[in-house]
């Protein structure tokens, strides 16, 4: 644990990440389009509800989904761009090379530039929690929301933060990097939902697969595809605990005795099974240049 927090690359990257001014403006730039959003958020809602006695349970609500949804997006796009320059930017500067034949093994450099990263994408996160803690002045939100909201933001920034760093060990330059890690995140957060409409739209016009679709198998492997999409998972749990289910499970609408985990449970699984995988590939791709050269031209000679 303690050659874990005296790692020298983590140590480089966080002291160069925050001397600069860069990571402060970023902070303020998010907390004040966070901010911005949430009040006229609250001035909509709060305008519009103002002869309702029950009002207040609305406006918290609303507040919370708010910043949360705010604070999610910012994840998605920040944290992919914080990890995309972590390898392909030692490739860029030519010292690539140094770093990889240093007695650092290849887990140790993977690790200390996505903790280095991470540990601002969780500073992010926790500048958040005081804008969601607001809605508790009006009521409509239980701290097991909270939790859940700040843990479905950590699992999210963990596994883009590792698609950023997987795409940094294949690219050679920064650019590319960033646009393959934003663009493969966007296309999932896109497809998935479309995946969803074009499977409904097929199925439910077809008298001949409901069976496939009722069962058990179907359900669970389509509710995990679903559920490995943040805004789905973590928007369904908040209804679920609105209606007052179980925390850790639920009844699968429209089945009997068909229990589920509940969603952010799923898409915790997901992320961390999906994390360990792109963790593992980048760790893989860590090897010297010139060895990728020599790998090369050895197996051109081999055709010939």
């Amino acid at each position: 644990m303690r050659q874990f927090f005296l790692n020298p690359v983590m140590i480089k990257e966080l002291r160069g990440r925050m001397r600069g001014a860069r990571a402060f403006v970023i902070l303020s730039i998010y907390l004040g389009i966070t901010s911005a959003i949430t009040l006229l958020v609250y001035l909509a809602v709060a305008g519009a509800s103002r002869t309702d006695l029950t009002a207040g349970r609305l406006i918290g609500q609303t507040i919370f989904w708010t910043v949360c949804t705010a604070a999610l997006v910012c994840v998605c796009v920040i944290t992919p761009a914080l990890t995309a320059g972590a390898v392909a930017g030692e490739k860029e500067r030519q010292t690539y090379d140094l770093l990889v034949t240093t007695l650092l093994s290849p887990w140790q450099i993977a690790l200390g530039k996505l903790v280095s990263a991470l540990a601002f994408a969780l500073l992010l996160i926790l500048a958040m929690v005081p804008l969601a803690s607001l809605a508790f002045l009006f009521g409509g939100v239980s701290g097991t929301e909270l939790v859940l909201a700040v843990l479905g933001l950590f699992v999210t920034a963990v596994l883009y933060a590792t698609v950023g760093l997987f795409w940094s060990t294949v690219m050679r330059g920064t650019l590319g990097a960033t646009v393959l890690a934003q663009g493969s995140i966007v296309l999932v957060l896109l497809g998935i939902p479309f995946i969803f409409l074009v499977t409904s739209a097929i199925f439910s016009t077809n008298d001949a697969t409901r069976d496939l679709t009722n069962s058990p198998p179907f359900i669970y492997g389509f509710g995990a595809l679903l559920f490995s999409h943040p805004f789905i998972a973590l928007g369904y749990s908040e209804v679920l605990l609105k209606e007052g289910a179980n925390p850790f499970y639920f009844n699968v609408p429209g089945q009997q005795n068909l229990v589920a985990p509940a969603p952010w449970l799923a898409y915790t699984v997901i992320a961390s099974f999906l994390t360990l995988i792109f963790l593992l590939l980048s760790v893989r791709m860590l090897k010297p240049t010139q060895e990728e050269g020599a790998q090369k031209r050895k197996a051109q000679s081999t055709e010939r």
